[in-house]
């Protein structure tokens, strides 16, 4: 290393340290750098109920929001609702092996699916989460990002 690049390598971490990148900055980045690993299959969305006019949900004392997807093997059915701010989701797949990963700005968490395909997720961040898992062929499959 020659001496314009210890300069170089000192100003950036004075400049990091007096005015690094903003907080949405950061998310930004991470979310889109998690597509570098999209090697599976996208599973669409047919329904979700705060689109959809004609779907019902829970009183309005425990709103629900009700999101179906799926593709040709795979089907996953979420209830997202809120919890002190924070989102819990419970679902169920079918075609799916193994496990279900939460993924958020903020990192991932694994659940186990049960015999009878149900899972939950508690404490997900209020921003926004997606779902990866495995199909019974091992094709990985991936839902589209859910706004809370």
């Amino acid at each position: 290393m020659n001496a314009d690049d210890d300069m170089v390598d000192r100003l950036r971490r004075i400049a990091l340290e007096v005015d690094g990148p903003p907080g949405l900055m950061r998310e930004s980045a991470l979310a889109a750098l998690s597509l570098r690993c999209l090697d599976g299959e996208l599973v669409r969305l047919v329904s979700d109920s705060a689109v959809d006019a004609g779907m019902q949900v829970r009183g309005a004392d425990e709103p629900v929001r009700l999101l179906s997807f799926e593709t040709a093997e795979v089907s996953i059915e979420l209830q997202v609702r809120e919890v002190d701010g924070r989102m819990a989701v419970r679902g169920l797949v079918a075609g799916v092996v193994g496990e279900v990963r939460a993924e958020t700005p903020q990192g991932s968490r694994t659940v186990p699916v049960d015999a009878d395909g149900w899972f939950h997720v508690d404490d997900l961040p209020p921003e926004v989460f997606r779902l990866h898992a495995r199909a019974l062929d091992g094709t990985a499959v991936t839902t589209s990002w859910v706004t809370g």
